[in-house]
């Protein structure tokens, strides 16, 4: 005999399974993939995700046609993904060391950190924020066992247009979800999240290191390093909250 259901009952497990489904990020595991991924500086493999600045981040994969970027061991060292097969990672901040008399008369966004590279990824979410809506954005971030320095300020933001910087600095937008802790766990999942109320019109999210809501950089080894703090970073989602 078929049952049947109270249409409240049947309301509420339809509401239950939109929130639950109701990730604004496409594809925030990397894992939906155009082409393979064969080198460094290639996160636009990852579908729908793009660089923001001149400083093209990474994805690293299994399948990957290059020890570099193959997971779980790369590059930057060996982890395996929060879930799936793939992760992105980026440059935290970086002391590029490539200041010269020439470079005296650039404007940068940050003036302490004039020799900092960094690196942002940006993504379109599937439809703008609406006016008061509050929102959790949430990410989860690994220090590359390699780096020899860990910040804080890694976050992200919501953007109402696509970001683009011909230059390798820091971002000058403040944050609406940041680290304020130094996030300085080698090898380790850690999860950055927050909720915000939304402006309205936010179509774009950006991660990356924000220095202007705080920026601190810790080094993690005695005597010479390799002067930078490197991310992997998976599981991105952008979910209005449900009262």
């Amino acid at each position: 005999m078929r049952r049947s259901f109270p249409l409240a009952l049947v309301s509420w497990l339809l509401l239950s399974g939109v929130a639950q489904a109701q990730n604004l990020v496409p594809n925030g595991g990397f894992e939906s993939v155009k082409g393979r991924v064969s080198a460094v500086d290639q996160i636009g493999r990852a579908a729908g995700w793009g660089a923001v600045t001149l400083g093209f981040a990474d994805l690293f994969t299994r399948d990957a046609g290059h020890p570099d970027v193959v997971v779980p061991g790369n590059l930057y060292g060996s982890i395996e993904p929060v879930e799936g097969d793939r992760y992105a990672g980026l440059f935290a901040w970086k002391d590029d060391g490539r200041f010269t008399a020439h470079d005296e008369g650039r404007q940068d966004p940050f003036a302490p950190g004039w020799n900092v590279y960094a690196e942002y990824i940006q993504i379109e979410l599937r439809r703008p924020l609406t006016e008061g809506e509050q929102v959790r954005v949430r990410f989860m971030a690994a220090l590359a066992p390699m780096s020899d320095r860990a910040v804080s300020g890694l976050g992200a933001y919501c953007s109402p247009v696509a970001l683009h910087g011909d230059h390798r600095r820091f971002l000058q937008e403040k944050a609406q979800v940041a680290s304020a802790t130094v996030l300085d766990q080698r090898g380790a999942w850690v999860e950055v999240s927050g909720t915000f109320e939304a402006d309205g019109g936010e179509r774009h999210l950006v991660i990356g290191t924000f220095p202007y809501v705080g920026f601190e950089a810790a080094r993690l080894v005695d005597g010479p390093d390799n002067k930078y703090a490197y991310y992997y970073i998976d599981a991105v989602s952008v979910e209005p909250v449900i009262n």
